[in-house]
């Protein structure tokens, strides 16, 4: 009955191509949405077990750049039982590098598509769609603007989970000696990003780097595979106070080490009770929040790809009604010889399940070419698309399960008719 089932399908090649189409698709963004939302776990589990510390910001802020906490909690914290390594912060947006700042690009960004609106309109011949790599290197620009992370040396020293140091590939980190000075340790990426006008090749260690007007030596590069950490310039904390105009009194985490990594949590807890203004942040926190609001936006693109589904299954429903009505005579023929009304139901549901199998593998190949093609132009984001085992595993049950109940309604249509009226309305 399957073998007969399958070849009903090639028999009407047109229309069952239709019908793997309509739910292949939306299979499609259900793969490619799941492997996105594990791309982005994995880039900040990754990101986040390089931080084995407590970061103390103040209550209520998103990120580092935007907190502000008094230069004095610093006492206040290093009395807190469990507390083993206390080192003041100052994180704040880069205002230039080689002369490039975030307002500057959104104002080039703009004024770069209206002139390409005022070209297409003109039937300019530079109107071309393959002349869009400048707007596609701002828009980078304003999203890898680079941070600086104002460190107190001396006191990040003790520091042992210390992320920049423990990433440097070439050179040296920042020494007592560099503070006040204009002394910096940069990311390979701001290295490949800031290329030295001269050579026209990636800055290297020796080179200086123009940030905010000033010239800045670069003694030491790093690499932490992380989009989210690659962004950092690392310098003394009073040079990033001087040069953002950010008084002594005030600094912007407290990177916190305790006695014991394994219950940083707990010791967390008790900083923020001990310092009701203060949110302390660990990895873990920080996981668990982001895995809530992951899964909180997996709900809704899904919520979303189903409508597709739902057209998918709808798509399979009117081939399979199309299909039974058309064999009313062949139906007809199997029940007087000796088929019963179970079998055309299973024959009818086995070809929808057979289009959704199909569908689901046409939805899977394709989700595999989509990565391997979009893999490489984010490479250098640290971000990976990948299809884990189980999501393959669950986008092909599910186009399988809407195949089927696709085909329910016209399997049990035609499972109905009664022999010599399907023969007499096939005849028609």
């Amino acid at each position: 009955m399957w073998t007969f089932a399958w070849r009903n399908l090639l028999t009407r090649p047109l229309r069952t191509v239709l019908a793997l189409v309509g739910l292949s698709i939306p299979i499609l963004g259900v793969l490619g949405l799941t492997s996105l939302s594990d791309g982005l776990k994995n880039l900040v589990g990754d990101t986040l077990s390089q931080v084995q510390g407590v970061i103390i910001l103040r209550e209520g802020t998103p990120s580092p750049v935007f907190s502000q906490l008094p230069a004095e909690m610093e006492e206040r914290i290093r009395a807190i039982p469990g507390v083993a390594r206390v080192a003041p912060e100052v994180w704040q947006v880069a205002p230039s590098v080689e002369n490039k700042t975030i307002s500057g690009n959104v104002s080039k960004l703009a004024a770069k598509k209206i002139a390409d609106r005022i070209k297409r309109k003109n039937q300019s011949p530079d109107s071309t769609p393959g002349k869009m790599d400048e707007t596609q290197q701002l828009v980078s620009n304003i999203f890898d603007h680079p941070v600086l992370a104002g460190q107190d040396i001396r006191k990040h020293i003790g520091i042992k989970s210390a992320v920049f140091p423990r990433a440097m590939k070439e050179g040296r980190f920042l020494e007592p000696g560099d503070e006040g000075s204009n002394k910096i340790v940069i990311s390979r990426k701001i290295a490949r990003d800031n290329p030295n006008p001269e050579t026209n090749q990636p800055r290297k260690v020796g080179d200086q780097l123009d940030i905010a007007g000033e010239l800045f030596d670069i003694i030491g590069i790093y690499e932490t595979g992380s989009m989210i950490l690659d962004v950092v310039i690392v310098m003394d904390i009073d040079t990033v106070r001087r040069i953002t105009n950010v008084p002594k009194e005030t600094v912007s985490t407290f990177y916190v080490e305790g006695d014991d990594p394994a219950h940083n949590d707990e010791l967390g807890e008790v900083i923020e009770q001990t310092l009701p203004t203060a949110d302390s942040r660990g990895a873990s926190e920080i996981m668990s929040n982001f895995g809530h609001l992951m899964n909180q936006l997996d709900k809704f693109l899904l919520a979303t790809v189903a409508l597709a589904l739902v057209v998918g299954v709808v798509g399979i429903v009117n081939t399979m009604l199309m299909s039974t009505t058309e064999r009313f005579a062949e139906f007809g023929v199997l029940r007087t010889l000796g088929w019963s009304r179970s079998n055309l139901l299973t024959l009818v549901t086995a070809e929808s399940a057979y289009l959704g199998l199909l569908a689901g593998l046409i939805g899977f190949a394709l989700a595999l070419v989509f990565t391997v093609i979009v893999n490489p132009l984010i490479d250098s984001t640290g971000l990976s698309l990948f299809i884990s085992p189980f999501n393959a595993t669950r986008g092909l049950l599910l186009s399988i399960i809407m195949g089927t109940l696709g085909g329910l309604y016209p399997a049990w249509k035609a499972s109905r008719l009664v022999p010599m009226a399907a023969i007499r309305l096939g005849a028609r």
